[in-house]
């Protein structure tokens, strides 16, 4: 019976919902607001049966406008059994009901010293459930509807209890939104930080997999690179002059050494990092050139880098190709949509203890509609190969995991991101 009833609860709380890991915030929020329209609906319920008895006269504007808040109430509870997208509706409706039965309470019930109390508990919920920018706007109403109150109508209360309570809302403002703006920005963190491990977790199943290729690939390809060389032995044994196959053979075994080369610089870019690693800004530059020269050769892309002074940096190496071969992706990504004339520049400046690279493009820009929008996650403009989380996943492992920077602006010639980088993280 008691497991039916917790159940029950349970049920009503969450209006019926089932809710993910990643919706604990908001199965919190469903459970606060559901708690708040009960308890609403409750004590407006027995109020007005109080005031309808003369046990507690409330006077007929406030007992009618409980009796309608806890219809009204009641109304959203059932809204919010809906589809999910129905909580902020629900939620705002429930801050302008309440907050108008307040209002009324306030003017028309002057025995009640303590009316404004309802102001503060509504701003808290407000704040819970609808984030700051709802509980700022119900404390700066209130302190209006406060004010205005005392200037047009009898409220019967002195200057001391409303400049109390008037200062009091200003300091619960300071002190909710301070504290709810620090549950966003840590659900925020948690968020990235959980993203981030499992990108992470996916590079490392990745880099077991190119291991496992690797293993496959490794013999063949030395065995066909054994024979080759074999014969150009035999060739230069016999005194054969060097012959068009001979040069052919050349080319087969030099493909396959860079194969083997490939093979092993993507099973240590999957690898993820625990430390950092002490590396010239050139030999980045380097991986970062291996890795995208092929789809530079096959989109026609010219890629200029810039002069640049090279450097130790000491830096979690595997990261940042990751993330600077992601803002080169999408940079080749928006290229190939142009007929000719494609472009990449590439510029490095070391400023103190940073070092900036710079990379941009000739792709025409990022419209002004979406350049907010760039490094959301799963915010893709190419509909049927985009994931979204390119741009997204660079952006956080530059500023989450290298404690970097990254920003993007349009120019005359496209979008140029500019990477800002400790040079020892």
């Amino acid at each position: 019976m008691k497991q039916k009833q917790s159940l029950f609860f349970k049920n009503l709380l969450l209006s019926g919902h089932i809710f993910t890991k990643e919706e604990t915030l908001l199965k919190y929020k469903y459970k606060i607001l559901n708690i708040s329209l009960i308890v609403i609906a409750i004590f407006s319920f027995i109020f007005s049966t109080l005031s309808v008895f003369e046990i507690n006269p409330l006077g007929t504007i406030q007992t009618v406008s409980n009796y309608i808040i806890v219809v009204f109430n009641m109304v959203l509870m059932i809204r919010l059994r809906g589809p999910k997208n129905r909580y902020i509706q629900c939620a705002y409706l429930m801050y302008a009901g309440s907050f108008l039965n307040f209002i009324t309470a306030f003017l028309t019930v002057p025995d009640d010293e303590f009316r404004m109390i309802w102001f503060y508990l509504l701003a808290f919920v407000a704040y819970i459930t609808g984030g700051a920018r709802a509980g700022n706007t119900i404390i700066i109403l209130s302190i209006i509807v406060i004010v205005l109150g005392d200037i047009f109508t009898d409220l019967q209360l002195s200057q001391k209890a409303i400049i109390s309570s008037v200062l009091g809302l200003v300091i619960a403002m300071l002190f909710f939104r301070s504290y709810t703006n620090k549950i966003l920005n840590f659900e925020k963190e948690i968020m990235e930080q959980k993203s981030l491990m499992i990108m992470q977790s996916r590079f490392a199943a990745m880099g077991e997999m190119m291991s496992m290729i690797a293993h496959q690939w490794r013999q063949p390809l030395s065995t066909t690179t054994l024979m080759i060389a074999n014969e150009r032995v035999k060739s230069i044994l016999e005194g054969k002059e060097e012959t068009e196959q001979d040069r052919i053979l050349d080319k087969i075994s030099n493909t396959m050494t860079y194969l083997s080369d490939t093979i092993d610089d993507f099973q240590t870019y999957f690898k993820p990092e625990k430390s950092t690693q002490k590396i010239e800004v050139s030999t980045l530059i380097q991986r970062l050139r291996k890795f995208t020269d092929s789809r530079l050769k096959v989109a026609k892309i010219k890629m200029h880098i810039e002069e640049y002074e090279n450097e130790f940096i000491e830096i979690y190496v595997n990261e940042v190709i990751q993330a600077l071969l992601n803002i080169c992706n999408n940079a080749i990504d928006i290229l190939e949509e142009k007929d000719d004339d494609r472009h990449l520049w590439i510029d490095i400046k070391s400023v103190e203890d940073t070092l900036i690279i710079n990379i941009e493009d000739n792709g025409g820009g990022i419209d002004e509609d979406i350049f907010k929008k760039i490094f959301d996650p799963y915010f893709s403009k190419k509909s049927k190969n985009g994931t979204g989380l390119g741009l997204y996943m660079a952006k956080m492992i530059i500023e989450t995991h290298l404690h970097g920077s990254i920003n993007v602006v349009n120019t005359s010639r496209g979008a140029l991101f500019s990477i800002i980088l400790p040079k020892q993280v």
